[in-house]
């Protein structure tokens, strides 16, 4: 994973699976942003092809760092799969969706 930031914001790019064997890694990856001083993450969920229950908590987790921070996260793009879940579990409001930030990238590899 490589990071390119601003002082405040950074959007992370996910892509593969987001499950219980990828999640502790986009986890401390995530942490360690909000951490870093990137308060404000916009998430590109666009190359993500499936999301379990580790996968949700790492980004409610992540959702409610950055708020406690002074910042948010948002994301960008979700796949239909992934839109389903969120809309079936209600989480608009704590990882709403976001317009694409012209903004650095932090890449990383869910899979």
């Amino acid at each position: 994973m490589t990071a390119v930031s601003d002082p405040l914001s950074a959007t992370v790019v996910l892509d593969g699976e987001i499950d219980i064997a990828t999640a502790p890694a986009i986890r401390r990856f995530l942490m360690a942003a909000i951490s870093g001083g990137n308060v404000h993450l916009a998430v590109d969920m666009s190359g993500v092809t499936f999301i379990d229950a580790s996968g949700i908590g790492v980004l409610v987790a992540a959702a409610n760092r950055a708020r406690e921070a002074g910042g948010s996260l948002s994301l960008l793009a979700p796949s239909r799969q992934v839109q389903r879940l969120l809309d079936l579990l209600h989480l608009d409001a704590i990882l709403p969706a976001a317009q694409r930030p012209a903004g650095p990238v932090v890449a990383g590899s869910a899979a």
